[in-house]
């Protein structure tokens, strides 16, 4: 439902503002067609042809003389092979990707801040196995081991 917009002094939906503020600059329109491109390009393109539409992505953000987009060209020039290796898919159809090493790797900073210290490494390395995952069983030695913890239900 339109809804009275102050700076445009008229009634619009978000369709309207949406066209509306693309239209205010034609700087601002080629930004965000060029941000849409690499969205469309990051969502749906496979690995064999990755090569040539990173390329041509590449070359559009040069063209566009885009001052806001200097640092992502460099960015996307200096891991254009990793991140054309990130198309592929080995297993179940799958990009790769690396969130879920950074996400533990958040998780063990943050518990290295709250334990006020490590005098024991591997009383550490327990407490993280067991923090992070409750279905990750683990041995140090036959003496000290862990079982896996029951689910709550």
């Amino acid at each position: 439902e339109p809804k009275y917009n102050h700076f445009f002094r008229q009634k619009m939906n978000y369709r309207d503002l949406y066209n509306a503020l693309l239209n205010l600059n034609p700087i601002l329109k080629r930004a965000y067609e060029l941000k849409e491109d690499y969205r469309y390009f990051n969502r749906n393109s496979t690995y064999p042809e990755c090569i040539e539409e990173l390329t041509d992505l590449i070359r559009y953000f040069k063209e566009s003389r885009l001052e806001c987009y200097s640092e992502f060209i460099h960015l996307l020039e200096n891991w254009f092979e990793e991140i054309c290796n990130s198309f592929q898919r080995p297993t179940e159809d799958r990009k790769q990707s690396n969130a879920l090493a950074e996400s533990l790797n958040q998780k063990m900073r943050e518990f290295i801040m709250i334990s006020n210290g490590l005098s024991n490494f591997e009383r550490f390395r327990a407490r993280v196995i067991y923090a992070l995952n409750y279905r990750i069983g683990f041995s140090l030695t036959s003496n000290i081991q862990a079982y896996n913890r029951k689910q709550k239900k």
